[in-house]
């Protein structure tokens, strides 16, 4: 027996199409159209209410008396509430619920997708079901026949396989009988069944040995029937012949099967190697049974889409005599509802679906009547603070009109009411000019800029224009206003920035008042410069009296705007001159010491008693509609009297003006005061040095003839032998010589000091080696040296030599060594001498008390110490001359010090003096004999 048949693809349970799920029925939902409500207000402003309607079904979709009824009471203007189509207008102040309206052109930003309109109910749920069933018999149809072609398949290849496994058998005894006829009838006994089209029995060499026809006997089984043969059976064919595996497969068109099985063939007598494989091919027709059982297929889907017909039928019966009126109650109150009868409720009782919805709306509306309320509360609120701030608002549309301004813009725009605002061009109305009138060009508009890029704008200073052409200086912000990301207009809010400006410019003034008064010191140019700054700030022309020493009182200062009447003033002044027998408001204000405000200092100005008939005509041709008076006073006394005159039309002195006026003469009065205290200082110091140098030279005048007696009887002393009393007398001679030379030295420096503040001190310029003469005043110190304890010590780097005032570096020296020794007492003192890069370089170093660092520039100073005289005697005029002294030579010193740790003064001279490289007023470096002056530092 050969081997069963292996299944391939039309084997029992294999579909060779996708399997396709049966359709999944979504249950039917119904669906709610939400409205939305519009409100207006009686004056065409919009405001904000909110509504809804409910509706199971497209409003308008209902019987057509219930049409005729709605478009009555909608005509008549009343609310009939069994129709519930009309929307009356609400009474005025009260918002006003509409129906939305429908818009094809798409669904509104930020609202969910509009659902398309549907028919009843009471037609849409039978509809539906009609659909659905239509719908699940065609897939029904479809699947159930599909599977019913698979059922038939696997019938027809099981029946084969049982069949073609019988006649195998028989077959393959009868070869080895050699039994030909008998295989015949067994190959003509398959077409028993009706079904198979054709069975072949093919030898080894593809003949037909049996076959159900007798004519294809002996012929190629190829030739005859090659759709038995295509290339993709050939590995089922060499599988049955080579390895005797029986196959069965669907043909591709699904509507017949064929079947190879191998048979084993005839053996001869005396035959040793193995019979040969030979091949029975069977076709089965699946046509009429696929027919058969698509037929009955479509009987069983019939008689269920009838049933569902039926239900459909009844569900229509029972929305029409039930569903439908409740549906009418429902929607009749939701129109209610819609139309602003606030009272209207659903009265569907029951726990059906609907009265479920009828619950929902009666409970929608309880909270949209409350949310309305609040609602408008709301916006009555939000309208309060934005109509109580400072700021202006103005809200603009993408189109530029504006669709929002608050109350402080309507004031500052100097309208009536919102109204002239309202829906008017933003750029045109109050944004069109530059502050000189010349047109803005509506491209260049910020605010039209802000809409069109969607950006905030913010301007510092700029300009609005009120309704009756003027203008005024405003802070704006301008801000795009975005719904869902995309732009739906701006909002622009500004602030009236006049008083700030005022007061920034109050504030310039004052501070460039401040600025220019300090630098002068003379009262004539303080009240001149005084009368430029009051002008054009406080008026178009500006007059300043003052009283001079003889207590006359005379025009200090006189400024007009217009240079062309400047002379017309001038003349004014010589022909009608200020004093006090006149009325004038100068005059008046130097006598009470207190201001004339506007009406009296111009009816003071045009009512002088010393004026004829041309003074109001000067006055007129000067230009003086309105005028101030204020007193300058410095301590209690009334300076001068300045006199501020306007002739700009409608112009007024205010409390800003005047005020500023008034602080303006305030900073004019310090700064007469300060040249007063500066004139007077001056002429003390005059003083002071006039004194000092004639005390210093009526100091000398004495001191010569004294010094001569006493170095004349200390010669007499040392020539005498008078013994111990002549000795005794000769220390005191001494020490009488000692101070009345340190008293010469103290002469010497007032005289010094006189010189440099007058700047008559000469320099005689010569070739001096600057270690030479340190080594000189070394030994002129060396007594003075061992008294203090000292050890002077010198080093030196080589001649360093440059052109100097040899005497002058002497003093230097002297002060410089002098100090050593005092505060440095019982400590070596270490000079040094140096040069490099065309400068001499000559430092004293102690090892006293030093220095602290606070007193290190204020000791170069006159009559300045950093000790206490009581311990330490001297007028603190030595380093002040020699710091003096230095600089006239071109070079400077410094010092260095610590407390407790000595000090170091640096003298750093130039080799070569030169003009610009010594401090300002230094002399030329002069020959040898010629004495330049030196200024005093």
């Amino acid at each position: 027996m050969a081997p069963g048949p292996a299944l391939s693809g039309g084997a029992p349970g294999r579909r060779d199409g996708p399997d396709e799920p049966p359709p999944r029925n979504e249950p039917l939902r119904a669906r709610l159209h939400a409205g939305e409500a519009a409100a207006a207000h009686p004056g065409g402003q919009s405001r904000h209410a909110t509504g809804a309607l409910l509706a199971p079904h497209r409003v308008g979709a209902a019987t057509p008396a219930f049409h005729a009824e709605g478009r009555a009471a909608a005509k008549a203007g009343a609310t009939r509430a069994d129709a519930g189509c009309a929307t009356p207008r609400g009474t005025p102040g009260e918002p006003v619920m509409k129906r939305p309206r429908s818009s094809g052109a798409g669904n509104r930003p930020g609202h969910p997708p509009r659902l398309p309109p549907i028919p009843p109910l009471r037609i849409t749920i039978p509809l539906v079901l009609l659909f659905f069933a239509a719908t699940l018999g065609l897939l029904d149809l479809r699947q159930n026949s599909h599977l019913a072609s698979l059922r038939v398949e696997e019938d027809s290849i099981q029946a084969l396989t049982r069949l073609v496994s019988e006649k195998q058998g028989h077959l393959e005894l009868l070869l080895r009988l050699h039994e030909s006829e008998r295989v015949q009838e067994e190959i003509a006994g398959l077409g028993t069944d009706t079904h198979v089209k054709r069975a072949l029995l093919i030898d080894d060499t593809g003949q037909v040995f049996a076959s159900l026809r007798r004519v294809e006997i002996g012929k190629q089984a190829r030739e005859l029937h090659p759709e038995l043969f295509p290339p993709e059976a050939e590995p089922a064919l060499r599988r049955a012949r080579e390895e005797l595996v029986s196959s069965v497969q669907v043909t591709p068109d699904r509507q017949a099967i064929v079947a190879w099985y191998s048979v084993m063939g005839p053996t001869s007598s005396g035959q040793i190697a193995p019979p040969k494989a030979w091949l029975l091919t069977v076709e089965r027709d699946l046509t009429p049974l696929k027919a058969q059982a698509r037929a009955q297929v479509r009987a069983n889907v019939m008689r269920r889409s009838g049933l569902l017909a039926a239900l459909a039928g009844l569900l229509w019966l029972f929305f029409h005599f039930v569903l439908t009126r409740r549906v009418d109650q429902l929607v009749a109150a939701t129109q209610r509802f819609a139309a602003r009868d606030w009272e209207a409720r659903c009265g569907l009782t029951g726990s059906d679906e609907l009265a479920q919805v009828c619950q929902a709306f009666n409970d929608m509306a309880d909270r949209l009547r409350t949310t309305q309320s609040q609602l408008e509360e709301s916006e009555t609120h939000v309208r309060l603070l934005l109509d109580s701030t400072a700021e202006g608002i103005i809200g603009v549309g993408l189109n530029g009109l504006s669709t929002f301004v608050n109350r402080a813009a309507v004031r500052m725009l100097g309208h009536a009411n919102a109204s002239e605002l309202l829906g008017r061009e933003t750029h045109a109305t109050w944004h069109h000019s530059h502050e000189d009138g010349t047109p803005f060009p509506r491209s260049e508009c910020p605010i039209h800029h802000a809409l069109i890029t969607s950006t905030h704008y913010h301007s510092a200073d700029d300009i609005l224009w009120r309704k009756d052409g003027t203008y005024f200086p405003v802070e704006r912000w301008t801000y795009p206003m975005l719904k869902d990301g995309k732009p739906v207009g701006s909002v622009s809010t500004f602030i009236d920035i006049t008083e700030r400006k005022r007061a920034e410019e109050t504030q310039r003034v004052l501070i460039e008042a401040s600025t220019q008064l300090a630098e002068l010191l003379d009262e004539t140019s303080t009240l001149e410069r005084v009368a430029r700054l009051a002008v054009p700030q406080l008026g178009q022309w500006c007059v300043i009296d003052r009283v001079d020493d003889t207590g006359r009182i005379h025009r200090a200062a006189e400024v007009h705007q217009d240079l062309a009447r400047k002379e017309l003033l001038r003349e004014l002044t010589e022909r009608y001159p200020p004093s006090w027998n006149t009325l004038q408001p100068t005059a008046h204000v130097l006598r009470t010491g207190r201001p004339l405000l506007a009406t009296e200092a111009t009816q003071a100005l045009f009512l002088t008693d010393n004026a004829d008939e041309e003074y109001p005509e000067m006055l007129r041709r000067l230009g003086a509609r309105t005028a101030i008076a204020l007193p300058i006073s410095a301590r209690g006394q009334t300076l001068a009297a300045m006199l501020l005159v306007s002739d700009t039309p409608g112009f007024e002195y205010g409390p800003h003006e005047l005020s500023l006026a008034e602080e303006l003469a305030r900073r004019a009065s310090v700064a007469m005061d300060n040249a007063r205290l500066y004139q007077q200082s001056q002429e003390a110091v005059r003083l002071r040095e006039d004194f000092l140098s004639v005390a210093s030279h009526e100091l000398h005048t004495p001191l010569t003839p004294l010094r001569l007696h006493l170095q004349t009887l200390q010669r007499a002393l040392a020539a005498s032998t008078g013994g111990a009393g002549s000795s005794r007398l000769l220390q005191k001679v001494d020490k009488a010589l000692k101070q009345v030379k340190r008293l010469s030295q103290l002469v010497d420096d007032l005289l010094d000091v006189s010189r440099l503040t007058s700047s008559r001190l000469r320099l005689q310029l010569e070739e001096v080696d600057l270690v030479e003469l340190t080594r000189e005043q070394v030994e002129r110190f060396s007594e003075q040296a061992s008294t203090a304890g000292c050890q002077l010590l010198v080093t030196t780097e080589g001649p360093t030599v440059g052109h100097w005032d040899r005497m002058r570096l002497e003093q230097v020296l002297t002060n410089l060594v002098t100090n050593a020794l005092k505060y440095g007492a019982g400590r070596p003192v270490e000079i040094h001498v140096a040069s490099s890069g065309g400068r001499a370089r000559w430092s004293i170093r102690d090892h006293g008390i030093g220095i602290a660092s606070k007193d290190l520039e204020r000791i170069f100073e006159r009559f300045e110490r950093a000790v206490s005289t009581r311990q330490y005697g001297g007028l603190g005029l030595g380093l002040y001359i020699s710091r003096a002294i230095v600089r006239a030579l071109g070079g400077d010193i410094h010092v260095a010090s610590q407390p407790g740790a000595g000090s170091v003064f640096t003298v750093e001279l130039p080799l070569e003096p030169a003009r610009d490289s010594r401090a300002p007023g230094a002399p030329s470096p002069e020959p040898h004999g010629e004495s330049p002056s030196v200024p005093g530092p």
